[in-house]
């Protein structure tokens, strides 16, 4: 169940084992980060999928009982809200923390990219931030729903940055999501500029309100569907694509 890769420098042969390995990796980056002292687990997500709840969970339970891993790492190219949400509660329901990270496309292609230092494969992604507004009126009750922002993480710096609603590249929405297929209902890019070019295009007169609706943060009202759920997924400036889900009451 568990797997891990390493890349070993082609100077490491003979009896060079990995410790030796890594303190030489050590003097050859210079400013990188320090190693931790940490062990980690590390489970890589299906080639053609979603990670899901499943895989998470024997996954954790593999690395809690082995007593020796103090945090376990979730890889993969996408991953199904309720594996995402087991990855957040992962130390109160299994007893060890872990941490997903999203892995870039890019890998898939092997060597038609070319490989450097500055390559990002890996990202760790916050869940959107959305709310769920209500309206009843005539005894029909209507939603909307807002999108409020979004937590990205540069590994480059090291630190967390929060992103309003409106700073982001596309989010969607579908308003009566079955956990199984996302159907986009609605779609919105708030961070562009192709709106004034596609005005001059059309060469027609349409409301400002149009517009400001398809780069906006707030879907259109739409009523509750069969599932009573809602989902939002937004496109970050990585091509990841983040997923959460709301009831809705």
């Amino acid at each position: 169940m568990l797997s891990a890769e390493a890349e070993i420098p082609a100077s490491a042969t003979g009896r060079a084992n990995l410790t030796d390995t890594v303190m030489e990796a050590a003097e050859q980056g210079g400013g990188l980060l320090q190693l931790s002292e940490k062990t980690a687990a590390i489970v890589f997500g299906p080639e053609n999928g979603a990670v899901g709840e499943k895989l998470v969970y024997q996954a954790a339970r593999e690395a809690h009982a082995k007593s020796t891993y103090d945090h376990l790492f979730v890889i993969g190219f996408a991953i199904q809200p309720n594996a995402r949400k087991l990855v957040e509660d992962c130390e109160s329901v299994v007893g060890i923390p872990a941490t997903y990270l999203q892995m870039t496309p890019d890998v898939m292609m092997g060597d038609l990219l070319k490989t450097m230092r500055s390559s990002q494969i890996f990202s760790v992604c916050g869940l959107p931030e959305v709310k769920v507004h209500s309206t009843t009126k005539d005894g029909n009750t209507t939603y909307q729903v807002e999108l409020l922002g979004l937590d990205v993480f540069d590994p480059a710096t090291m630190e967390a940055e929060h992103r309003k609603g409106d700073d982001v590249p596309a989010w969607l929405l579908d308003t009566d999501y079955n956990d199984l297929s996302f159907h986009v209902c609605q779609a919105f890019f708030p961070r562009t500029a192709a709106w004034d070019n596609l005005k001059r295009a059309l060469k027609a007169n349409y409301e400002e309100t149009v517009w400001d609706h398809l780069a906006g943060t707030i879907s259109a009202p739409f009523e509750a569907g069969e599932q009573r759920q809602a989902a939002v997924k937004v496109i970050d400036d990585r091509g990841n694509e983040l997923l959460v889900v709301k009831s809705l009451p």
